[in-house]
């Protein structure tokens, strides 16, 4: 049986949604930033403290006002301690009133109709990402155990342990994994890495850099992707 695993934060559902919100809720147009830009900064700052924070060298308070001050600062603005711990309380905030598109909801569906198996890869503190999964109402498509988390799991994607924790969840073998993702960098090449099969959701039309490991399919937009499972499913390829 195949199993098909999807990335959570910006694949199920849009980040950039509760993180504008929480940008207008803090500084209401007092600062007005590129708020892709900046989340793309912030993302990015994240990455340098991540492994950090999860090994418990640094708090997850030091790293929301690192990554929020830095993020902000890599655009031209300066902020206090404080307000990047409000951002990210404003974030954490807007993210309990997160869904899925109507799209992601038929995507789900179809996988699960056809006898795929399904299950979430995710970076993040266990109570966190479980809360999301939850106000996402995931248990209608998937069984909690076969939801992957970073920090109970020890390992990080792209490392490829993460994947073989998956795997030995779902009791399948890398040959029948599908990871579908929208971060090149901790997705794909993660899963390429892991010897599983990987969708690209590249939502920002992104070039490949040279030489670099290429997804098995790529897809622009969740329609796209619900093109490629409809078909997938009619072929019993998942």
């Amino acid at each position: 049986m195949k199993a098909i695993v999807f990335d959570m934060d910006d694949t199920l559902y849009e980040q950039i949604e509760p993180f504008q919100r929480a940008c207008k809720d803090v500084f209401d147009g007092r600062l007005e930033p590129d708020i892709r830009r900046l989340f793309a900064a912030r993302s990015r700052r994240s990455n340098e403290v991540f492994e950090d924070a999860m090994a418990g060298k640094i708090s997850m308070e030091e790293m929301f006002i690192y990554r929020g001050q830095m993020a902000f600062a890599d655009l031209g603005y300066q902020i206090t301690s404080q307000e990047a711990l409000d951002f990210q309380r404003a974030y954490e905030r807007n993210q309990e009133k997160i869904t899925l598109s109507d799209t992601m909801k038929e995507i789900l569906t179809i996988c699960r109709d056809a006898g795929a198996l399904l299950g979430i890869i995710t970076n993040g503190p266990t109570q966190h990402q479980r809360k999301k999964t939850n106000i996402l109402g995931m248990e209608r498509w998937i069984d909690a155990k076969h939801v992957i988390i970073s920090e109970e799991c020890g390992a990080s994607k792209p490392d490829p342990a993460i994947f073989r924790c998956a795997q030995e969840r779902l009791g399948v073998s890398a040959s029948d994994c599908i990871f579908v993702g929208d971060s090149y960098e901790n997705d794909i090449v993660g899963a390429q890495h892991a010897g599983w099969k990987s969708i690209w959701l590249n939502k920002l039309g992104r070039k490949l850099p040279a030489g670099a490991v290429c997804p098995e399919y790529m897809v622009r937009s969740e329609t796209e992707l619900l093109a490629w499972v409809k078909e997938a499913a009619e072929r019993l390829r998942i």
